[in-house]
C-alpha cells in the first residue's frame, strides 16, 4: 500500500477500514497490526511538541511519511474512522527506555487492554511494557479524533 500513488493509497485504506468493520474488535486490531507493519520509516517526521502541526488522516496518509509517532498515528486514525471507534478508548503513550535511550510511541487502547505499536505485529498489554520503560508524554484528548 505505501508505494502505491497517492490516489490509490488513499483508497486502499479506505477499503481496509471498511472490512474492519465485519471484523470483532480483537482481530481488527491484529488486522491493523499487519497493515501498518510494513510501512516506510521516516525518522523525526511529527514534532511532539506541536500535537496542532500533526496531519489530519488523510494527509498523512498521502504525504507518506512514518517516523514512529507517525505509525502511532495512522493507526488511531485507522481505528478511529470504523465503527469499533465506539467501543474504544484512545492514547498514544511516548515511553523512553532508559538504558539504551530508545523511545516508543504506543497505541494504548482502553486503558492499556491493547497496546499497539510496541512489538511489530503484535497487540500486546500493559503487562508487557518493560519496567525500564518510563512513560514521558501522552496524549488522549490532545488528539481532537471527534472532528473526523
Amino acid at each position: 500500500m505505501f508505494r502505491l500513488p497517492v490516489t490509490s493509497r488513499l483508497e486502499v485504506w479506505k477499503k481496509f477500514r471498511q472490512s474492519l468493520n465485519k471484523l470483532c474488535v480483537e482481530d481488527a486490531l491484529e488486522a491493523t497490526v499487519d497493515f501498518w507493519n510494513p510501512c516506510p520509516f521516516t525518522p523525526h517526521y511529527l514534532d511532539t511538541d506541536n500535537v496542532n502541526s500533526w496531519p489530519d488522516p488523510w494527509t498523512l496518509i498521502h504525504e507518506n511519511y512514518y517516523c514512529d509517532l507517525a505509525k502511532a498515528l495512522g493507526i488511531v486514525y485507522t481505528l478511529y474512522l470504523t465503527e469499533h471507534k465506539n467501543s474504544l478508548e484512545f492514547e498514544i503513550r511516548r515511553y523512553k527506555d532508559t538504558k539504551p535511550g530508545l523511545i516508543y510511541n504506543l497505541v494504548y487502547l482502553n486503558s492499556g487492554k491493547y497496546v499497539l505499536n510496541l512489538i511489530d505485529g503484535e497487540v500486546v498489554n500493559n503487562t508487557s511494557i518493560d519496567k525500564k520503560l518510563k512513560l514521558i508524554r501522552s496524549w488522549s484528548s490532545e488528539l481532537n479524533l471527534h472532528q473526523y
